[in-house]
């Protein structure tokens, strides 16, 4: 029972590697290669495109060196102004600033003095009639 099962299996695989795997590859891989036609490039004009990238990316490499060498020295400038502002900042003495308390009392001065020009206008309005 053994051998029979053995030799179905070997057969099986046979048949697999053998004779159905190829067909399928022949079926669903299309061939890679295109036929030449004249609009294609040729070796040597992608050598020359090579080269004229390669020159191009130098170039572009050379900026973004400078651009990086401007912002750099941008930053350091940037970094100067700031430490110089807070140096300042810590030198000036601290000036009182404005609390709750006395802006609660310079708004009630401001109601009572337009509550007594509110009495005094129609004081005058009284008089003139």
């Amino acid at each position: 029972m053994n051998n029979l099962l053995f030799t179905a299996l070997l057969i099986a695989l046979i048949y697999y590697f053998f004779y159905y795997l190829p067909q399928q590859k022949q079926i669903s891989n299309p061939p890679l290669t295109k036929p030449l036609t004249s609009s294609q490039f040729t070796q040597t004009e992608l050598v020359t495109d090579n080269k004229e990238t390669q020159t191009d990316i130098k170039t572009l490499e050379k900026r973004l060196r400078a651009d990086n060498r401007e912002l750099r020295s941008q930053i350091w400038d940037l970094q100067e102004k700031y430490q110089k502002s807070q140096r300042d900042l810590a030198q000036r003495p601290c000036q009182p600033t404005n609390s709750k308390s006395t802006q609660t009392e310079t708004e009630t001065e401001l109601t009572n003095t337009l509550d007594t020009l509110i009495k005094n206008i129609q004081d005058l309005n009284n008089s003139l009639d």
